[in-house]
């Protein structure tokens, strides 16, 4: 009896689906990054974001949802591989120390970016923003691919937006405008 009963609390646990810009969401965000063109965009032979704001060849991001109350930030580590490009090695819980950029978006702005994010939106996004602002402006169209793959990531996982202190209504109404072929347009 015991067993079933720990069985069925096992299989209910695996089936839950995971929550947006949690430490293993990152994880998988780390992965996707390598899947798109941020990679060569973003090395040495694109922009040259790899090596900015004081940096050479490793950027550290610190991102988060700063409408959720209590939330945890989560980082990811993108670093130089052989060719120049900006590969992401790893993703997870951001775990202290310094780092290069930080932001954090509302949830709902999370929702609303990935189909399309540019200068327009930054100061929607400036309140917690570190890093070089000029390096930012100049990155905009490669940072729509990150919000994007992010957003494709999110749906496809179908994970959780919810947490306390976002809007619900006003994020479930976002994520259901999200125009998939404006998505597929920019990640392509």
């Amino acid at each position: 009896m015991h067993f079933a009963l720990l069985s069925a609390l096992t299989l209910t646990a695996a089936a839950a689906p995971g929550r947006l810009l949690d430490a293993p969401f990152a994880g998988e965000l780390c992965a996707a990054w390598n899947t798109t063109k941020l990679p060569a965009l973003l090395g040495r032979s694109g922009s040259g974001w790899i090596d900015s704001a004081g940096s050479s060849g490793t950027q550290l991001m610190v991102i988060s949802r700063r409408d959720c109350s209590g939330w945890s930030k989560v980082q990811l580590k993108i670093v130089a591989d052989a060719k120049g490009d900006a590969m992401c090695e790893a993703g997870g819980a951001f775990t202290g120390g310094a780092f290069q950029w930080k932001f954090e978006p509302t949830t709902k702005q999370w929702a609303d970016f990935t189909d399309g994010f540019g200068v327009m939106q930054m100061p929607g996004i400036m309140k917690g923003f570190v890093g070089p602002y000029n390096v930012a402006a100049s990155n905009i169209d490669n940072f729509e691919i990150f919000f994007a793959a992010a957003g494709k990531l999110a749906l496809d996982e179908d994970v959780d937006w919810t947490c306390e202190g976002a809007n619900a209504s006003a994020v479930s109404k976002e994520i259901a405008d999200i125009d998939k072929g404006d998505m597929k347009d920019i990640l392509n």
